[in-house]
Order: C-alpha cells, then structure tokens, then sequence
C-alpha cells in the first residue's frame, strides 16, 4: 500500500513539474511605454510594448484610437530588433487628450492575447 501511494504522489508530482511551463505558455503584456494611465506632459513618438516571451509580428498588432474612438493612423510597427518581446509602434503627432492603445500578439505557441490600455497627453 505504501508503494502505491509513494508512486502516485511522485506521479502527481512529475506531471506538475512537465505541465508547468505550458500553464505560462501565453505571451502577456508586461511593460508598455506610455505606461498605462500615465499622463504625458509630451506626446509620445512611439509606443513599445514589451511582453514576456518573444512575438511573432506576422500575427501581431498595435492599435491607437483617440478619445471618441477613432482610429489615430499610427506608422509602422516593428518587432525590436535586439529583443524579439519587444513591439514598437510609430505614431504621429499627438494632441492634448486621451488615447487607447489596443493590442494583440501571439506567442510561439501560437495562442493569440489581446489587451488595452488607456493613456493621455496635456
């Protein structure tokens, strides 16, 4: 009977060490620059978003709309070319208001995260 159990826990317990980094498999936002809810004394000329894996810019994208919900027409997005996490999105000049940026990316895995956040310029 103590065989059966000591097998089952170091069972339970190699399942848990080998399925662990799937859990954490997703690429998910970790630093964004403007940060979000910050108010800027100066517009931004780009924003870059830095995840916690690498992103693949085929399936990937930034977006910027103004306070009414329009769409700011941002310039080119580029994949960092030191590290492959980080996404950089040209934008044009900013009047004074507030800003959504919207994003979606998907990792290796292929799994796609989307998320926004809310900044503002004075």
């Amino acid at each position: 009977m103590k065989t059966l159990h000591t097998t089952i826990v170091a069972f339970a317990m190699a399942t848990g060490v080998l399925a662990s980094p799937f859990a954490s498999a997703h690429a998910s936002l970790k630093t964004s620059n403007p940060e979000a809810g910050a108010t800027l004394s100066a517009a931004p000329r780009e924003i870059a978003l830095t995840f916690n894996e690498e992103v693949e810019p085929v399936f990937s994208k930034i977006g910027l709309a103004d306070a009414g919900g329009k769409a700011v027409a941002p310039g080119k997005m580029t994949l960092d070319a030191s590290n492959p996490a980080i996404l950089r999105l040209e934008v044009p000049t900013l009047s004074a208001g507030a800003y959504t940026v919207t994003w979606a990316v998907a990792g290796h895995d292929g799994h796609r995260r989307k998320g926004n956040f809310k900044f503002s310029v004075k």
